[in-house]
């Protein structure tokens, strides 16, 4: 009876921690943007060692009197090895989380990892040598092993993900909780596996596979978050296929709309050239209105022709852009809108890439939109170009309201917008963020509340990032 007891016991137990491996392994963090994300392949490889090792100490409780005497030397040596092994798992799961959470802790987590490895290092090295200082039998060894591997990685990396958590919890993030009760199993686990000897009670094992069950199934609770993230990416990728097909729409009616203006622009035009030609003499009132005239029809005509280059986004050659002709070309679509702002141009003459011309004015109409948006009805806008053998850096800052942290950190998520609804798609600076990748190039964000905005784009200049 007592045998078939011990055997469900650690069956149980190695089953429970191989399915904390499975929970962990069969998550979507592709799309994750939670930081943890990169850290949970140790929890994964502490769970399916771990299980390895019970479900191999099962083997050894029932059948040790079968083993034949020589290789029992060998056997001891394997159990702590596998000990060792399963917890150091464990550990590298701690030294990642703290990697990851705020200072002061992280350092002192860092240290505390540290010096528990050091001192077991050299615990193991005295055994190893046969001295008796510390410890002459392998279940001192072992029991070395449980308190500071065990306890000493369970309890750090209890706290550790506790403290993500409750940064989780301070962002309003539901599923913080969860990761906090993931912590206090671990702890809990830690005090039964490090501190408790297995010889103490018979009990033992079976509260150490509660432990481990509530760690299952928080933590199976915290990383439904990731499935919650795919999802969303999911519907995101529809949403923007949706609107990509809108878009494209809208550029096909623009291009149309573009084509049928320029008839009547040039018929106006020519009216304009036979009407001064009719005149009998020159009139310099009449002269006057004819020239005004035909300056609003050039303007209109100019604008077209910029539409219609903007809304061919099916081409695909690479070219020398000169970023001055590419700013100048986002100035005109935008002339109407950018009338109101102060806009301050400084731009090296000689900055070019080699990429799409279509697509940086895209880029450059997408940053000035939203710093317009972001500075209200007027405002200041500067953009600054810099140019040098490596590469090109495009400025654009406005005074406006500003991003704070955590708008920062989402500024290029699909579908992320802080503008009201029906003013915002969300999409701007997702496809900012795509047009520089597909030129090689990066972007990055400065902003603060109540400062404005700055946006620096780095594009490589030599003909050679394409290949």
């Amino acid at each position: 009876m007592a045998t078939f007891i011990t055997f469900n016991i650690y069956l149980f137990y190695g089953l429970v921690f191989f399915a904390i491996g499975c929970v962990v392994v069969f998550r979507h963090f592709k799309y994750s943007q939670l930081s943890i994300s990169s850290t949970l392949w140790a929890l994964a490889l502490f769970g399916f060692s771990h299980a390895f090792h019970e479900w191999s100490e099962l083997y050894v409780i029932l059948f040790q009197d079968d083993l034949p005497t020589q290789y029992q030397y060998i056997v001891q040596w394997l159990r702590l090895i596998k000990l060792s092994l399963s917890f150091a798992g464990l550990m590298i799961f701690a030294w990642l989380l703290f990697r990851i959470i705020p200072k002061p802790y992280s350092k002192l987590g860092q240290i505390l990892i540290g010096l528990i490895v050091i001192t077991y290092t050299l615990v193991m090295l005295i055994f190893y040598q046969g001295t008796s200082i510390l410890a002459d039998t392998f279940s001192e060894a072992a029991s070395y092993t449980r308190v500071l591997l065990g306890f000493g990685s369970a309890t750090l990396a209890g706290v550790g993900i506790a403290i993500y958590g409750y940064q989780l919890r301070q962002d309003n993030h539901e599923y913080g909780q969860y990761f906090i009760a993931t912590g206090f199993g671990l702890v809990i686990y830690g005090v039964l596996a490090g501190l408790i000897p297995t010889s103490f009670h018979s009990s033992v094992p079976i509260f150490r596979t509660i432990a481990a069950g509530l760690v299952l199934v928080t933590l199976y609770k915290a990383l439904k978050i990731f499935d919650i993230e795919k999802e969303a990416a999911t519907e995101a990728k529809l949403k923007r296929a949706i609107e990509a097909d809108k878009y494209k729409a809208i550029g096909h009616l623009a291009m149309g709309v573009a084509h049928e203006i320029n008839n009547p622009l040039a018929s106006s035009m020519l009216a304009l050239d036979l009407l001064e030609r009719k005149m009998p003499q020159p009139q310099s009132d009449l002269s006057d209105y004819i020239q005004r005239a035909r300056l609003g029809i050039d303007r209109a005509s100019i604008i077209s022709k910029e539409l219609l280059t903007y809304a061919r986004s099916d081409l695909t050659d690479t070219r020398k852009v000169f970023i001055c002709d590419v700013i100048a070309g986002a100035k005109q679509l935008l002339s109407h809108k950018l009338s109101d702002y102060s806009l301050s141009v400084h731009c090296d003459s000689k900055a070019a890439v080699i990429g799409q011309k279509v697509k940086l004015e895209e880029l450059l109409i997408n940053l000035l939109n939203n710093a317009m948006d972001a500075s209200g009805n007027s405002g200041s806008i500067d953009i600054r170009v810099v140019a040098d053998e490596a590469g090109v850096v495009i400025e654009v800052r406005d005074y406006g309201e500003g991003m704070d942290e955590s708008t920062l950190k989402r500024a290029t998520e699909l579908f992320y917008s802080t503008k009201p609804i029906g003013k915002g798609t969300g999409l701007g600076l997702a496809i900012c963020e795509q047009i520089v990748s597909n030129h090689h190039g990066s972007m990055k964000f400065m902003s603060a509340k109540g400062v404005g905005t700055r946006v620096l784009i780095d594009l490589p200049s030599r003909s050679n990032a394409h290949d």
